[in-house]
């Protein structure tokens, strides 16, 4: 009886084997995560990224522009508009996730400030944007965040 010998040949075959089921396992993993990057309307949306575009140069050239911090725990929101402006429009955009977005109205207080609870926020990245209109031009501020 002989004894089985392991030789380079034998070392092509399992790792030809071993990347072979290295890419199933990848496979089926990817194949069953849910990335919505983009959205329903995205034609809509590319047609209207020109208005965004003016809406952040506007914005840039702002001497007092909007401000917006969150809480530690990132459970509340602080707005500070600029000078005469009462509304604005809040948007938190999940990227992995289209049914966690939320869009919210804010209106400030004398003092141009609004709170707002942010329960809804769930450990990830968020995408948030504030927008308003002032002076018959519309604004946004923009801001990434990452909950722990």
């Amino acid at each position: 009886m002989t004894k089985f010998s392991f030789n380079w040949g034998h070392g092509i075959i399992v790792t030809f084997i071993l990347f072979g089921a290295f890419m199933a396992y990848f496979y089926v993993n990817m194949s069953k995560e849910n990335i919505e990057l983009v959205g329903k309307n995205y034609y809509a949306d590319g047609q209207a990224f020109q208005q965004k575009i003016n809406e952040r140069e506007q914005t840039e050239a702002l001497k007092a522009k909007a401000s917006l911090e969150f809480s530690s725990d990132f459970q509340q929101a602080k707005i500070q508009f600029p000078n005469s402006v009462a509304t604005g429009i809040l948007v938190f955009y999940r990227p992995s996730n289209a049914s966690q977005d939320k869009t919210l109205r804010v209106s400030a207080d004398s003092a141009g400030l609004a709170f707002i609870t942010t329960p809804f926020l769930v450990k990830g990245p968020w995408n948030v944007s504030l927008s308003w209109k002032k002076d018959g031009k519309s604004y946004i501020e923009e801001k990434r965040i990452q909950v722990p």
